[in-house]
């Protein structure tokens, strides 16, 4: 049975090769580049298949970095547990009936892949391996049309003039030293597991026909006469083909590749119009990581909140020169943001957020952001310690720090689960069966204090979903074993801890 990333992924290649083959028909049908036709249509499959694996990175290394500060000198982020509604155990669905059915039409498809290549491998021994105006072939006695196949070409020798026959072996010999088969096999695997996207089928023709291209190209600039090279196509129509997979010497239509042959040359201008493959592959890996990006954007949203302010200011060391990727971050977020070339920082909060400063080599400072009045933060030479958090000394023009003597995030010795937290957490959260009815799902942050017994107080939600994904994450945090408390030079304190909990629908 799919299960529903695959079915995403699937249809996402889908849709890029109906939007490859559109977009390759608009522009590069039409053309005579038909090497950069060739490597056209195989970087099309490659991307199309490629382009849902790649994520949305724009940020991922700063938002990374901001994460491990964030776990660091805020609050410590437990690992993310996600929860999935106990599935109902049922012989038949409509997405296995539809699974299965697509998958035995592919195997079907696949199969007679398999039976063609062994057709092909028991004519090979049936024919005899003989030299043919200096070619290696293999001589089959029965009447068929000749192909190539790989690095081995197939024909009767006896069926043709001696002209004709060197018009045959230099185009199939095209196929071979190109390794045109390549190409065929590629199409038709994708074909057999995509079989129910009429594109890829369209796209399949188009590989086709190019390398038939690609051949008569190479017996026409051989010195072939190309009127005598057409005629000699036309009177080859009626044969029957050994198989599908093969590179057969008439391949239909002739119109076309007649058209082709007597078409003049495009101009190398032309060669420029490929570079517009690169924005589709960019517009469709945008379009794939939306979700994402959405899903980011309200994380943010949700944090800064609608009445929200920018922050601007300046890191400076205690010389006044400006300090580059100075790490600037919402306290008890994940958002944050770094200083460019000048030391200068830009960063969107709610009024009253503190914000934290921190530089390799420098002390750690919090700052409170209570209007849009530019900051101005001096940072001393030293390491960041759980003191500074605590009494951080400060000039004149920065807000006092809140005592927070009571409450660590992070101590000399953490403070221990007893057993493992996440399996604790996968067995114990139960998806709230009203919200499975009502589609509700999404991450609940809660954060927690482990007191210096060990056992779990000021549970809060930190960052909401719904009343009964938040109540069912409260309950289970409360409802935690007592921990193997924190301490600090030797002493038991109380620690801060934040646990994301993702309920998703299946």
């Amino acid at each position: 049975m799919f299960t529903s990333e695959t079915f995403i992924y699937l249809m996402k290649i889908n849709i890029a090769f109906i939007v490859f083959y559109l977009f390759y028909r608009l522009l590069f049908s039409r053309d005579t580049f038909f090497t950069s036709r060739r490597v056209c249509l195989l970087t099309i499959l490659v991307l199309s298949l490629c382009y849902p694996l790649i994520p949305f990175t724009f940020g991922e290394e700063q938002r990374a970095v901001i994460q491990e500060t964030v776990s660091q000198y805020t609050t410590v982020f437990l690992p993310e547990i996600t929860v999935r509604p106990d599935e109902a155990v049922t012989r038949f669905t409509v997405t296995g009936i539809v699974g299965l059915c697509y998958g035995l039409v592919a195997s079907v498809l696949l199969i007679r892949i398999l039976l063609q290549i062994f057709s092909i491998f028991r004519l090979m021994g049936k024919g005899e391996r003989v030299l043919c105006h200096s070619t290696p072939v293999i001589a089959l006695p029965a009447h068929v049309t000749p192909f190539s196949f790989f690095k081995w070409i197939f024909i009767n020798p006896s069926l043709y003039e001696s002209h004709d026959l060197q018009e045959i072996l230099t185009h199939e010999k095209t196929h071979v030293d190109q390794c045109h088969s390549v190409d065929v096999m590629i199409s038709e695997l994708l074909c057999a597991l995509f079989w129910i996207n009429p594109a890829m089928w369209l796209l399949k023709r188009e590989i086709r026909r190019n390398l038939e291209f690609l051949a008569d190209k190479q017996v026409v600039t051989s010195g072939f006469d190309r009127k005598a090279y057409q005629y000699h196509l036309l009177r080859l129509t009626c044969t029957s083909a050994a198989a599908q997979i093969v590179n057969k010497f008439n391949v239909t239509p002739l119109k076309k590749r007649i058209m082709m042959m007597n078409k003049k040359r495009t101009s190398k201008m032309g060669l420029v119009k490929y570079a517009l493959l690169f924005p589709v592959v960019g517009l469709l890996i945008l379009s794939s990581n939306v979700q994402a990006i959405v899903q980011q954007n309200g994380e943010y949203a949700s944090v800064v909140g609608k009445d929200s302010i920018v922050a601007k200011g300046i890191v400076m060391d205690a010389d006044n020169k400006p300090l580059k990727n100075a790490i600037v971050v919402i306290r008890g977020t994940n958002i944050g943001t770094f200083t460019n070339d000048k030391g200068e920082f830009t960063i969107t909060v709610k009024p009253g957020a503190e914000l934290f400063f921190s530089y390799v080599g420098k002390k750690g400072q919090l700052r409170d952001v209570k209007d849009e009045q530019k900051l101005v933060v001096k940072m001393q030479d030293g390491v960041f310690a759980i003191d500074d958090l605590r009494s951080v000394s400060v000039d004149s023009t920065t807000a006092s720090i809140r005592n927070s003597n009571d409450i660590f995030q992070v101590v000399e010795s953490m403070p221990q689960f007893p057993g493992d937290l996440n399996k604790y957490l996968g067995r114990n959260v139960k998806y709230p069966e009203e919200a499975q009815k009502q589609k509700i799902q999404g991450r609940v942050t809660v954060q927690f204090i482990i007191e210096k017994d060990g056992t779990i107080t000021g549970v809060t939600v930190l960052r909401s979903v719904h009343p009964l994904l938040d109540k069912e994450a409260i309950r289970v945090v409360q409802n935690m074993p007592k921990w193997v408390p924190g301490t600090q030079r030797g002493e038991p304190v109380r620690v801060s801890y934040t646990a994301p909990i993702n309920f998703r629908l299946n």
